[in-house]
């Protein structure tokens, strides 16, 4: 490779990655239920200059080879100060996925800035895909409204 071939590279590598925002990590709390009770994990979310947002969930402790969905809810009108009991709507949904065979998971999801600001975007569960009413785990996002 000649030397403007490679200088071009590194420029253009370097150009793409400040289109991206510096990621946010937040930590997963288990819920008061006793679904898998050692589940645990993070979110990082990370935000691109055109308003794209990349959620990747990296999650261990769940049931081995069980299916989960995980979605980012609006706050609800349950709680004020705590998102994960305020039982709000949701905004944007992950695609199914499945715990290996060591109860450890990892899923992502690309959706619009506008679709998880504001209130839109106050926590993260993840539940059972059989039984959505079973949330072992929250992930916070906001602590009040507005």
């Amino acid at each position: 490779m000649n030397a403007g071939k490679l200088g071009l590279t590194l420029v253009m590598t370097a150009l793409l990655g400040s289109c991206m925002m510096t990621p946010r990590s937040l930590a997963f709390r288990h819920n008061p239920v006793p679904a898998d009770a050692a589940a645990n994990g993070t979110a990082v979310v990370t935000t691109d200059l055109y308003g794209a947002v990349t959620t990747t969930l990296t999650l261990s402790g769940l049931t081995p080879n069980k299916a989960y969905a995980a979605h980012y809810h609006a706050f609800g009108p349950a709680s004020s100060t705590d998102p994960c009991a305020s039982n709000g709507p949701v905004s944007v949904g992950f695609p199914p996925f499945t715990a290996d065979a060591m109860g450890n998971a990892r899923v992502s999801v690309t959706s619009e800035l506008a679709k998880i600001t504001g209130d839109a975007g106050a926590y993260i569960n993840v539940h059972f895909a059989d039984d959505l009413t079973v949330i072992p785990l929250c992930a916070p996002i906001k602590t009040s409204k507005g």
